[in-house]
């Protein structure tokens, strides 16, 4: 591999390690510079765009790191798709290329969702729902529990609050539950009763989810 090019890769990965996704990315626009075939740069250029909210130039990307590896890299196939999606776009030719693309749409919905790109996590939402609801992942508390969160921050509280009740009595014991009556109570500001939900989800178990260790926190400071 060229030597300059090298640098630049390995400067882009200590920026990233940095959670510094905008210089992340112009990093990795010098690396396509040198070399417009670098699947790495492309791939992390368009992971790096989805992290952002810039779903338009992630599939800008993430399609020529597709074209370079001749649609042989699943993970690459998996964003690409789910940003096709995000963007509104045909996903029809790309889906059956996806052998586990469930994981991909919930994790890139969350992305936008933290960048308030509300559009694109619905689209995102009505393909899992429709292609992928019955699989084993949205068999789990957790995944319905993520599901319940983004519609609920994507301002659908009446729905959410529906499915986040369902979920709390279909499994009394369990933290998700909680955890999901919580997400709604805060997207509707009510952050009081989200915070005790949330305390009260962790003491059952939730202590293990990053992401609910992060609301409680976030709802410790603002409440």
């Amino acid at each position: 591999m060229n030597l300059k090019l090298t640098e630049k890769l390995n400067k882009a990965r200590l920026l990233k390690q940095a959670f510094k996704l905008p210089e992340t990315i112009e990093a990795l626009k010098e690396c396509l510079a040198i070399d417009p075939h670098c699947v790495i740069a492309s791939a992390q250029a368009g992971l790096c765009s989805l992290m952002t909210g810039e779903t338009e130039q992630a599939e800008s990307f993430l399609k020529q790191a597709v074209n370079d590896t001749n649609k042989s890299d699943a993970p690459v196939l998996a964003y690409y798709t789910a940003a096709l999606i995000a963007n509104g776009k045909d996903c029809a030719d790309w889906l059956p290329l996806c052998s586990d693309l469930q994981d991909t749409l919930l994790l890139v919905a969350e992305m936008q969702s933290e960048k308030g790109n509300h559009i694109a996590v619905m689209r995102l939402i009505e393909v899992l729902s429709d292609k992928y609801l019955n699989t084993a992942l949205f068999k789990t508390p957790q995944a319905h529990y993520r599901l319940i969160r983004l519609l609920a921050r994507a301002g659908e509280t009446e729905l959410a609050a529906e499915l986040a009740n369902g979920l709390a009595e279909e499994t009394p014991d369990s933290w998700e539950g909680l955890a999901a009556q919580a997400a709604v109570e805060m997207a509707k500001k009510e952050y009081d009763k989200a915070y005790s939900l949330t305390v009260r989800a962790l003491q059952r178990g939730g202590s293990s989810s990053p992401m609910l260790a992060a609301q409680q926190h976030w709802l410790a400071m603002n409440k």
